[in-house]
């Protein structure tokens, strides 16, 4: 049976959740990759439509723009900024003893934790908002959402990019290196998602490496259900044993201090 004082203690954990979150929040928005997490997607939308509006996209259909075809690399590029920039915020809080203070008060240090995923998971679906008005009712791009799928794909392609974010968190010794390793990681997640290079036009071993890297994996799943397609099971248990690894890595050498 539960307690009398159960249910007041929950209100004010619960209310305390709540003002870190509303702090969390306001933080968030100064640190330059969650304004990024959504400029640089629609930079790209503005890109890809103007050079859609001259030349077809080639991957076996004509029928599609560049533009069609790019919108779930644009999608990944906003989430690589939002998730890989964890790491800078996290480690610098850790680093000052900001959560060491923390784990000191009522709010136990895995709320920090979960009101930070919270807010850079209301930043990534604003940025799949974003990208899907601007390509479709903007720009005109020929959708055709298989929706339980798209939306499968949209979270295990957080989940994927997220959770290698908090390895970054759990290894990076200090902001300035987890800030470097985000860089270098962001880096090469955009170019395996296929950015500069499409996996179809590259062909051999790189493509294969392209299509079951985290990013890759997350474009391609997103691509086949954006046009009424299931992706290919292999690319889903792509997602989710990186995810798996990524998580267990990052739960086994997280440092609270």
């Amino acid at each position: 049976m539960t307690s009398p004082s159960a249910g007041p203690k929950e209100t004010k954990q619960r209310g305390h959740f709540s003002e870190l979150l509303k702090v969390q929040g306001r933080l968030a928005l100064r640190e330059p990759n969650t304004p990024l997490g959504i400029a640089v997607p629609v930079g790209l939308l503005v890109v890809f439509a103007l050079i859609g509006s001259y030349e077809p996209g080639n991957a076996g259909n004509t029928s599609y723009t560049v533009l069609d075809l790019y919108i779930p690399v644009v999608m990944v590029i906003g989430f690589i900024f939002l998730g890989l920039g964890l790491p800078s915020t996290l480690v610098r809080d850790r680093e000052i003893g900001w959560l060491r203070r923390v784990s000191t008060t009522p709010v136990h240090p895995s709320r920090l934790l979960a009101a930070q995923l919270i807010i850079n998971l209301i930043f990534a679906l604003v940025t799949v908002v974003v990208v899907l008005f601007g390509g479709e009712v903007v720009f005109g791009a020929a959708l055709d959402v298989n929706v339980p799928l798209f939306i499968l794909s949209i979270v295990l392609s957080i989940a994927v990019i997220f959770s290698l974010g908090l390895v970054l968190v759990a290894v990076a010794p200090s902001q300035a290196v987890a800030t470097g390793l985000g860089g270098a990681f962001a880096f090469g997640l955009m170019f395996l998602s296929g950015l500069w290079t499409p996996p179809e036009l590259v062909g051999g071993p790189l493509a294969t490496i392209i299509y079951y890297s985290p990013s890759g994996a997350a474009v391609r799943a997103l691509l086949d259900s954006a046009f009424n397609q299931a992706p290919p099971y292999a690319t889903f248990v792509t997602l989710v044993v990186y995810t798996v690894i990524f998580a267990f890595i990052a739960t086994r050498y997280f440092r609270w201090e």
